[in-house]
């Protein structure tokens, strides 16, 4: 077992915990990444700030619903440091990887643990808490994208107009569209190219994998703050839209069920109909294994081919 530093318990505050190994193992792999791969920092903070930030509204729209979150914690895997306050618990886990908010009852059938009660629950909640919380995720990230956007222009050009980050964010959601679409209808020609030892196959588009993130990361960092808040906003409108598409387990799939279960209660009239995410539950392995593949892919194609930053 982890050897841990526990604190007493404070007003508002319980069960504050410390793993000293967890933090030294964390410790140690940044200060290696500073020294070999910098730029995968810079694109480790950038991803730190967008899932927080996307987390963040899932949290204060649940809570405003009446759910009550149990986690807030900033990456996977073993817990380095955390703290639970007012009934949720945050922290910070080792490895870096995403983030995420707990909550209770996100299908019909599923048991609540000890100490939350029913109207805490997603279930509970009414159509609009719900298709708030799950949409408040993707639009902060697409709303801070706009800010970003509109900050960026202002440093260059000295004039703050809301309209330009909106132009900016709808051109990247429009180039994005475009890019996916053209490797839809391409697909045979991609996979090619993956499978492609000689490097001949021409891709039409490509995906980026972490590796080419983190040189664009560390470019945008080079050039000063306009390229800075640019690429963040790239990254974040990638972020929020992503999470948009009406695929398990992506927050455009609980968004979508929750439209349809309000429906069905509309035209049936009747307000016990439910529907059951859980039955969904192979297709979002086929979802989480398709993303897998598309990074292997675009890893495969950076490495073979350059990532052309």
């Amino acid at each position: 077992m982890t050897p841990a530093i526990i604190s007493e318990p404070r007003p508002g505050f319980s069960r504050f915990n410390l793993s000293p190994f967890w933090g030294l193992v964390t410790t140690a792999a940044l200060l290696a990444g500073a020294i070999w791969a910098q730029q995968f920092l810079y694109l480790l903070v950038f991803l730190a700030i967008i899932i927080l930030v996307h987390e963040g509204g899932h949290w204060f729209f649940a809570r405003r619903a009446g759910m009550r979150p149990t986690e807030f914690y900033w990456g996977f895997g073993p817990e380095i440091v955390g703290v639970d306050y007012n009934g949720c618990r945050y922290g910070l886990k080792a490895v870096f990887l995403g983030g995420y908010v707990k909550l209770w009852g996100m299908t019909p059938t599923s048991t609540l643990p000890e100490g939350i009660e029913e109207h805490e629950s997603y279930r509970a909640a009414t159509h609009g808490g719900r298709l708030a919380t799950i949409l408040a995720g993707p639009f902060t990230n697409i709303a801070t994208a706009v800010i970003a956007f509109g900050l960026a222009n202002y440093i260059e050009s000295g004039n703050f107009v809301w309209s330009s980050g909106f132009v900016d964010l709808w051109s990247v959601i429009v180039g994005t569209c475009s890019a996916l679409w053209t490797w839809v209808t391409s697909i045979g020609t991609y996979v090619g190219a993956v499978f492609d030892t000689s490097g001949s196959t021409e891709v039409p588009v490509r995906f980026l994998s972490p590796i080419a993130q983190a040189e664009l990361s560390g470019w945008a960092v080079s050039q000063g703050w306009v390229y800075i808040l640019r690429w963040f906003a790239i990254l974040s409108t990638a972020v929020g839209v992503v999470n948009l598409l009406p695929l398990p387990p992506l927050d455009g799939s609980h968004a979508a069920v929750t439209i349809a279960e309000k429906i069905g209660h509309v035209v049936r009239r009747d307000s016990s109909l439910r529907v059951n995410v859980a039955k969904l539950e192979p297709l979002a392995y086929v979802t989480l294994a398709l993303l897998f593949v598309l990074t292997i892919g675009a890893f495969v194609l950076d490495i073979r081919l350059g990532s052309g930053v």
